[in-house]
């Protein structure tokens, strides 16, 4: 069942991951606490968590050179 703690722990290896330059297995980190929190929260209403994922997601993508992710990541949070 999906819990916020979960995501919270997801986001954080992805965290270290993208410390280490592991940005692949940053990403995938990320993208199973988004789904986790998408599945907490829904997509109704703007949540702060959802944000900082998206804001995670932003800042490795521009880290790796993806302008244009990054960008997509920044509107997608702003919904």
């Amino acid at each position: 069942k999906p819990h916020p703690d979960v995501a919270t722990t997801y986001n954080n290896i992805g965290s270290v991951y993208d410390s280490m330059g592991k940005y692949p297995e940053a990403l995938a980190e990320y993208k199973k606490a988004l789904k986790m929190r998408l599945a907490v929260y829904g997509t109704e209403k703007p949540h702060p968590d959802l944000a900082n994922i998206y804001n995670n997601i932003n800042s490795l993508h521009r880290r790796m050179g993806k302008y244009s992710e990054a960008l997509a990541e920044c509107k997608t949070s702003q919904n």
